[in-house]
């Protein structure tokens, strides 16, 4: 009997991820629906790359009470969504929504995870499978509390499902008045809505922005979630012409590989930046994931720890080839998913 999988987007990182995996359905002929969130720029990005999808709720904010009223809420919608739950497979990175909602239904969920200190008890009891990288150790995911019963591993990072499919475009910068002269610094602020959100990043940030943007021909230019990061930076921030905010939905991955700097409070976008060869710092002050200390540990991303940290970071144009990348981890990770 053949299944049918529901693909749940809820974050902005989580439409370029699934991108590639959809395309391999598409392939292999395997029927699925997508939900997602309103919250950052997720249905920006669905629209932009023509991704059919049907919206269902939105980011419940930074308060932990309206956090755990959202997560039933949610779930509950997205339970009603679904009539006809035959041989349906849920698949996410990292919807706690779903898989609650999942487990609700009855249905199997299938969970993508690779920061080891997020939602552990709830991933734990609900997700039947935990598909991780191989990077992490099993020592520091059971350190973690993670059930290493329900872990499957995945050859290579996340980012790598879509980098791999990655051109550089020579005409990206014009697109979003770039010269090539200038020094292109991209900013993404740590999410203040986020779980695992410390304020001391907040700090971190007015400071690079601040710093960066003292620069002569330099441009700074932030990628803020909600407009409420919006307003914060902009109290914060000395006002200078070069600071600017990006105001519309554009390929992420273009924009790193086009900046010469990339600072963020975000995984993900760390990431990305690291694996393009881009100069990668994170502010990001929680628990380390694993993931980003093996960054650090080969030299492709550093933390910025304190303010002083700042002042070694060289300021100059970053001219680099675009990377290729050889596995075929998007027909392994479809292969997971449908059970092969």
């Amino acid at each position: 009997m053949n299944n049918s999988f529901w693909i749940d987007l809820d974050n902005s990182p989580h439409v370029p991820l699934f991108k590639p995996i959809i395309k391999e359905f598409d392939k292999r002929g395997i029927k699925y629906f997508i939900t997602s969130r309103k919250f950052a720029q997720t249905e920006e990005l669905l629209k932009l790359w023509g991704i059919p999808h049907q919206m269902i709720g939105e980011h419940a904010g930074k308060n932990k009470i309206k956090k755990i009223v959202n997560l039933v809420q949610r779930s509950s919608q997205l339970k009603k969504n679904f009539k006809y739950r035959e041989n349906l497979i849920a698949v996410s990175h990292g919807s706690r929504t779903q898989v609650l909602a999942a487990w609700r239904m009855g249905i199997s969920s299938i969970l993508m995870l690779d920061y080891e200190y997020t939602e552990v008890k709830l991933f734990n009891y609900f997700a039947k499978k935990l598909l991780i990288p191989k990077f992490i150790p099993d020592e520091r995911l059971s350190s973690a509390g993670i059930n290493l019963k329900k872990v499957i591993r995945y050859n290579g990072f996340k980012e790598e499902l879509y980098l791999k499919d990655f051109k550089a475009d020579p005409d990206f910068r014009n697109s979003i008045n770039i010269s090539p002269e200038q020094i292109l610094v991209v900013v993404r602020p740590p999410s203040m809505t986020g779980n695992y959100h410390d304020p001391r990043s907040e700090e971190l940030l007015i400071e690079a922005i601040n710093y960066f943007s003292n620069s002569p021909n330099t441009i700074v230019l932030i990628v803020n979630r909600t407009e409420n990061e919006g307003k914060f930076i902009l109290r914060k921030i000395v006002n200078r012409p070069n600071v600017r905010f990006l105001q519309k939905a554009v390929d992420g991955l273009q924009l790193l590989f086009a900046a010469d700097i990339s600072v963020s409070g975000g995984g993900t976008m760390n990431r990305e930046a690291a694996l393009l060869g881009t100069k990668a710092y994170s502010i990001f002050t929680g628990r380390r994931p694993y993931l980003d200390e093996y960054l650090q540990s080969t030299g492709r991303l550093k933390f910025i720890e304190k303010a002083e940290d700042l002042n070694n970071i060289a300021i100059c144009r970053n001219k680099k080839t675009a990377p290729v990348f050889q596995n075929n981890l998007v027909s392994e990770i479809a292969d997971i998913i449908i059970g092969k």
